[in-house]
């Protein structure tokens, strides 16, 4: 799976570049998904409706299922969209996410606007610029919006991504992790796994659950 985000400024083109490399993409035989990041939150539990009933009840995740598709709203806090895209979009080959400029580890296309010459995101992470003015002294290599077919093989250009999925849940409730938090609980798991007998030394899943009994508070409370 090759995940890329989209960046750019409001009304800097985000939206029509993602749409136009997704029915490229699509053309040439690719399952593409798409996940669009909104910085100023959403709702899809309508006042009135049930699903808004479901959530204020206490759901904490509703679904809807139609012959046409699905949706799903679930509650995390500050849930990685790539992370996501892995969890949601298992079988596709390229998810696009949408936004997140200020977001850390993920390869960025950043199209900039009229006016703007300038790319925000930071050169390490800045495949590509789309841009029909000039650039000057570009950090990384420069399309126009119309070469949509260049941008799509500068995407399928890229390794596909090889993050393990960790996933830490505490009572219920999913704890978002940063990459670097995520790579050493995986070495250090596999590591202690790899280390006892029998195991094989290249485990493909590992799953530890930690029950722990006893009333709350047990053991002294915290200072």
């Amino acid at each position: 799976m090759r995940i890329v985000s989209v960046v750019g400024f409001s009304e800097s083109g985000k939206t029509r570049l993602i749409v136009r490399v997704i029915g490229e993409l699509s053309r040439r035989g690719l399952r593409v998904a798409a996940v669009k990041r909104c910085s100023h939150g959403f709702s899809l539990d309508t006042k009135g409706k049930d699903t808004a009933d479901f959530s204020r009840a206490g759901a904490r995740g509703v679904a809807m299922v139609d012959p046409e598709g699905w949706a799903a709203l679930g509650r995390a806090r500050d849930l990685d969209a790539s992370r996501l895209a892995r969890r949601v979009f298992p079988d596709a080959d390229v998810v696009l996410i949408e936004g997140g400029k200020d977001v850390r580890g993920t390869p960025k296309i950043e199209v900039l606007g009229r006016g703007s010459t300038e790319p925000a995101s930071p050169p390490g992470e800045l495949m590509a610029i789309v841009s029909d003015a000039d650039v000057p002294g570009a950090a990384a290599p420069v399309f126009a919006s119309e070469d949509i077919a260049g941008v799509a093989d500068l995407i399928l250009g890229q390794k596909e991504g090889d993050m393990a999925e960790i996933r830490l849940e505490v009572d219920g409730l999913e704890i978002n992790m940063n990459a670097f938090v995520q790579s050493f609980i995986e070495k250090t798991v596999v590591g202690m796994v790899t280390a006892l007998t029998g195991v094989d030394q290249d485990p493909r899943r590992i799953a530890l659950v930690i029950e722990r009994s006893g009333e709350k508070g047990r053991g002294g409370s915290k200072p």
